[in-house]
This record gives structure tokens, C-alpha cells and sequence, in this order.
């Protein structure tokens, strides 16, 4: 459970990393509302491997892919609503 949680996690924020270095590298500036709004797409890979995992019966698997989708969502709200 402890390796989906990590890749819960993870994946998004390797997504995202790679569209800031992506606006990095264009010279352009992200502002926090699209920060937000980018953070939450970066999440959307976690559906494909949740349901995938379910579809395998790989229970512990997907709650922890769940769990980590849970914690990238608190993560995205404080960066909407304090960032």
C-alpha cells in the first residue's frame, strides 16, 4: 500500500513538474488560479490507474492510489486557496 501511495502522489507531481519546466523553458509565468487549475489535471492520470488497479482486484493497490488522489487534492486546494 505504501508504493501506491507514493505513485499516488508521485505521478502528479512529476506531471506537473514537467508543465512548469515546460512554461520555464517558453519564458512565460504562471499564474496561481491556472497553477491550481494545472495541479488538478495532473491528478487525471490517477483515474487510469485507480480503475485499472480495481479491474486487476488489486484492492490495497487502488486504496492507496485513492489515498494519495485525496492527498493531492488537499494539495491543490491549499495552493487555490492560500497560494
Amino acid at each position: 500500500m505504501r508504493w501506491s501511495v507514493l505513485i499516488g502522489i508521485g505521478l502528479p507531481a512529476f506531471l506537473l513538474g514537467i508543465v512548469l519546466l515546460v512554461f520555464d523553458t517558453q519564458g512565460k509565468e504562471i499564474q496561481s488560479a491556472a497553477l491550481a487549475g494545472l495541479a488538478a489535471l495532473s491528478a487525471v492520470p490517477n483515474l487510469l490507474l485507480f480503475f485499472w488497479a480495481l479491474r486487476k482486484n488489486k484492492d490495497t493497490m487502488a486504496y492507496g492510489i485513492l489515498m494519495g488522489c485525496i492527498l493531492w487534492a488537499l494539495f491543490t486546494f491549499g495552493i487555490k486557496f492560500f497560494g
